[in-house]
């Protein structure tokens, strides 16, 4: 495997307590390089992706116990990610092979119209710039698309932190038509407001109690002083006492 940005490469882990094996999309502390926040925030995302439906590849954290690398001595350039990786590493459930690369141009006439719509509202949300037309990081597999890497997730948080509503502007940042899923939303008629499949998610969803879970989850294991994760939590708080402002503002920002 080996590409992408992050050097993510290809293992096979065993669960602790003992199980089946699985192949596993290893994404090191070290192919991050100086983004330490980046691991969190793409777990994260990630998390947050399966309380909200959007399909994504299963999260996992692998541990790379120190002096691990000497089993790896055939793959050099991986042995050195591994040698300076102990401890925790953030990783995805490999889909598998028989997975297609989402290919710009016609989206396959097995996809849903709520799938390409709430993919790209999930994008907006998150503040995921990693998904432009010439670098969509999709896959598909029959009537299932599935939407990769967030290790950009929450990319304008800082900026825009001290707003009451920081997605006005953030949005407005994002530069939207170039999204790779843009080219295949409905016609952005008056009337017309964008995320109502996603929207009836966060409905039934306890946002601002849920946000807290997921920072449980992440800090014993990726827990990092540089990390904020109270800063997402802010963000979430205020996104969820405002829903209809957000996607009101994602339609706006998506007719330019």
């Amino acid at each position: 495997m080996e590409r992408g940005l992050n050097s993510p490469f290809l293992v096979t882990g065993e669960p602790i307590g003992g199980g089946k094996r699985v192949p596993l999309v290893v994404k090191s502390t070290a192919g991050f390089a100086n983004r330490t926040e980046a691991p969190v925030r793409e777990l994260f995302a990630l998390l947050l992706s399966k309380r909200l439906k959007i399909f994504t590849p299963a999260p996992a954290l692998v541990e790379f116990p120190k002096g691990f690398e000497w089993a790896l001595a055939e793959e050099p350039k991986i042995q050195e990610l591994v040698k300076a990786s102990p401890g925790w590493n953030l990783a995805t459930i490999h889909l598998g092979n028989d997975w297609k690369t989402w290919i710009s141009g016609n989206a396959p006439k097995t996809i849903t119209p709520a799938q390409i719509e709430s993919g790209y509202c999930f994008d907006g949300l998150i503040q995921n710039p990693d998904r432009e037309a010439d670098n969509p990081n999709m896959l598909w597999k029959g009537n299932q698309l599935a939407l990769l890497d967030f290790d950009r997730a929450f990319s304008l948080l800082d900026i825009f932190k001290n707003d009451e509503k920081p997605w006005r502007k953030a949005l407005a940042q994002q530069n939207l038509i170039r999204h790779s899923l843009h080219r295949y939303l409905p016609d952005l008629k008056d009337g017309i407001i964008l995320g109502k499949f996603l929207w009836e998610t966060f409905e039934e969803w306890k946002l601002e109690r849920e946000k807290s879970e997921i920072s449980d989850e992440i800090t014993p294991f990726l827990a990092d002083p540089k990390v904020d994760l109270p800063k997402i939590e802010a963000y979430i708080d205020r996104l969820a006492k405002d829903l209809e402002d957000f996607f009101r503002y994602l339609t706006e920002a998506s007719r330019k």
